[in-house]
């Protein structure tokens, strides 16, 4: 019977995305220097540095993604204000995972020798959005455009003040509403 791993994949995770947000890139030595895990237990666990990335990108952007659909599929009134606030809330509650999303780019943890399952899953994830946000937009009647800048650009934008030196304030909240507010203003003014 084999050993219990005692790796904590959101602390290896937590370490890749603080460290490419302060130094610009991920190397093994320094997450062995901020975890204490050896190299060899990092390749048996992820494979490869590529999949240790994937599969840091791939757990923030899920977690992100199921309360912006959860938020969407509520299909009142607010859904898309949820949506919106589904950013600052997430980079209070899950700042380590919001340093990943908002301070770093999808390239910086997909690359052309990422596993093909870790692009397979992330293409489903992305997949999924996309999907509730034109559905979002069919049913409201907004433009796609002004959904993605008030669900997205503007939450984004606004979190992105503020990660990775400090927590994102509450009051950063009603900003996020007032661009979410203004994009779906904005685009029924260009439609009428």
């Amino acid at each position: 019977m084999g050993r219990l791993s005692t790796i904590r994949d959101e602390t290896v995770f937590a370490a890749a995305g603080a460290q490419l947000a302060s130094e610009g890139a991920v190397t093994l030595q320094g997450l062995v220097a901020a975890t204490g895990i050896s190299i060899g237990s990092l390749y048996h666990r992820y494979g490869s540095r590529e999949g240790l990335l994937a599969q840091a990108w791939i757990d923030a952007v899920s977690a992100f993604h199921d309360r912006f659909l959860a938020a969407l599929a509520a299909e009142n009134a607010e859904a898309g204000l949820q949506a919106a606030l589904a950013t600052p809330r997430f980079c209070r509650e899950e700042r380590s995972r919001a340093i990943i999303l908002c301070c770093c780019r999808q390239v910086d943890f997909i690359a052309p020798a990422t596993p093909p399952p870790s692009l397979q899953v992330l293409r489903t994830i992305n997949d999924k959005v996309a999907a509730a946000l034109q559905a979002y937009a069919d049913s409201t009647g907004h433009s796609l455009t002004a959904c993605r800048m008030g669900m997205v650009a503007f939450p984004l934008g606004a979190v992105r003040l503020y990660l990775p030196g400090q927590p994102v304030p509450e009051e950063v909240d009603r900003y996020v509403e007032a661009g979410f507010r203004a994009a779906m203003t904005a685009d029924t003014g260009a439609r009428t």
